[in-house]
């Protein structure tokens, strides 16, 4: 994950604390919600690695479904399967380093309190670490979500995380499940809150621009948001996605433009991969 700003720093933490607590505790799926949002919510069955990878598909396909459009979904799919070989190789044993990943992570997937966030957050550390808690470097992205000391220090200084996380050794905090997830909710949590409710974009689009931010930052996202509304352009995830694309085609050798632009087909790519190979 790339470090980036924070631009919800001082936003967050000027927000009264029941207030913040309350936020954490909004449900991805609200009342008032499409239909379609809600259904994918329930998907059939026993608890099992196939109802999970289910529910994963489900809420990212109507997340895209109704997100994409025009060119920017043109864009979008032909990066997808750009980088599908890249997400589906196996090895000469069969396994595939992602769908290892998800399988290692059901255990602690299927008991995880989601805070209403969609399932679909956990295809993130599948990724970002394939479910490793010591991958990586400690001076930088490490442990199962991949988080910095940067963002770390930031999420440990808001008032309404979890003691545990506030108090806990960096190190040991990103290569705990528990802990670092529950960092990442914080941290997925505040970013959606200001596309979704400060920003007022669709639910879809709020947590596609999340997801975005989570592996960008969200000091990017909201600087390309604005250089589109300088523009006149109006902003959605399929737009945006577009101009991302766009940018990123007249700087190729931007590393950082590269990344953001194949992660959130990347992550589509496991969805599809994962619910396949049940």
């Amino acid at each position: 994950m790339l470090p980036g700003i924070s631009v919800l720093r001082r936003f967050a933490r000027r927000l009264p604390m029941t207030l913040c607590v309350a936020l954490l505790l909004v449900g991805g799926a609200h009342a008032n919600e499409p239909v379609g949002y809600k259904a994918a919510y329930k998907v059939v069955g026993k608890p099992s690695l196939k109802t999970q990878a289910d529910k994963q598909h489900a809420l990212f396909d109507y997340f895209l479904n109704n997100a994409l459009h025009g060119k920017g979904k043109q864009d979008f799919e032909k990066v997808a399967k750009q980088v599908k070989n890249k997400i589906t190789w196996r090895d000469d044993d069969g396994k595939n380093a992602y769908d290892e990943a998800f399988v290692r992570s059901y255990a602690f997937a299927r008991t995880l309190d989601l805070q209403g966030m969609p399932d679909t957050i956990m295809l993130i550390p599948c990724m970002e670490s394939q479910w490793h808690g010591k991958k990586g470097r400690k001076s930088a992205d490490y442990g199962y979500w991949q988080l910095t000391p940067e963002v770390l220090r930031e999420i440990q200084a808001l008032d309404y995380v979890p003691a545990a996380v506030k108090k806990a050794d960096i190190n040991q905090l990103r290569a705990d499940a528990t802990l670092s997830t529950r960092a990442a909710q914080a941290h997925l949590h505040r970013y959606h809150f200001y596309f979704a409710k400060v920003a007022g974009f669709g639910e879809s689009d709020a947590w596609l621009l999340t997801f975005t931010a989570f592996n960008w930052g969200a000091g990017n996202v909201k600087r390309m948001l604005a250089e589109m509304a300088a523009q006149g352009v109006k902003a959605d995830f399929s737009s945006f996605y577009h101009h991302l694309y766009a940018v990123h085609r007249k700087n190729p050798g931007d590393r950082s433009l590269k990344a953001a632009v194949e992660y959130v087909p990347s992550l589509w790519n496991i969805a599809q991969l994962v619910k396949e190979s049940r």
